[in-house]
């Protein structure tokens, strides 16, 4: 059985296009279990297995590379090792299948000083405060909960839900000086939310329904990364009850333990 406190979370990595996770961003993660996903997307006409005789030595070398530099900030670690058609669909069925709690956007991050972690409602809120309180324990770290609301009589109301988030967190660990609490008036949450990243280096954000809009203009949580060119972690919602999807690539295999 799992252990409740226990967070896991997805780092996906392009494993054979040099993509880097930032040393920082390793940092921040300690204090979770990191489920690699190494892939490598290939053309629809590549059979999986045909990509994995050519490329998996290769692919496992660089894995265990990084597996070793996870472990050495103090990491748990697991692996799968994927050759895909599809990353996207392949991400989301890892995540599903690793009992994953977040999955990381991961952009470049020098320095991570400080957090932002937007609150919507009590939408996924337990999960959200595990995730952010995982990797804000640390003492040289911020949190900034972040709340968006339509009009100015529902402040009080926004500052309310963000203080039950900051005294869960303080029961969680993290301290109570490196927590501020921000509600703002706006008429575009996402906006707001933006402006409010620019000086943070990495958002700890909970993941939305799939929308009409979402697949027309991005998931909310791909433009949050794309315009603040910061981490995201995507907090994921529970899944409602859907049949079995064929997924785009071949056997999963997991890599160095």
């Amino acid at each position: 059985m799992r252990d409740p406190d226990d967070v896991r979370v997805l780092v996906p990595v392009a494993v054979l296009a040099g993509q880097v996770i930032p040393d920082q961003l390793i940092r921040v993660l300690s204090g979770t279990t990191v489920v690699l996903l190494a892939y490598h997307e290939i053309p629809e006409q590549t059979a999986p297995e045909q990509a994995r005789e050519q490329f998996e030595p290769k692919a496992r070398e660089e894995l265990a590379e990084l597996v070793s530099v996870f472990e050495a900030a103090g990491a748990t670690v697991e692996t799968r090792l994927v050759f895909t058609h599809d990353t996207d669909q392949t991400t989301e069925r890892i995540a599903t299948e690793a009992d994953c709690d977040a999955v990381l956007l991961s952009n470049p991050a020098p320095t991570i000083d400080r957090i932002i972690v937007p609150i919507k409602e009590d939408i996924n809120l337990e999960t959200i405060t595990k995730v952010a309180a995982a990797v804000g324990r640390h003492e040289d770290i911020e949190l900034t909960l972040f709340h968006a609301v339509e009009d100015d009589d529902a402040v009080s109301d926004g500052e309310a839900l963000l203080s039950e988030v900051a005294n869960e967190l303080a029961v969680l660990g993290v301290s109570r000086e490196h927590i501020s609490r921000v509600v703002v008036v706006a008429q575009n949450p996402l906006q707001a939310l933006i402006e409010g990243a620019k000086d943070h280096d990495v958002v700890v954000m909970g993941e939305e329904k799939p929308t009409l809009r979402g697949r027309l203009f991005g998931e909310t949580s791909d433009r949050v990364a794309e315009q603040t060119v910061a981490p995201v972690l995507v907090v994921r919602r529970p899944l409602d009850p859907e049949p079995d999807a064929e997924d785009a690539d071949g056997p999963t295999t997991d890599g160095p333990e």
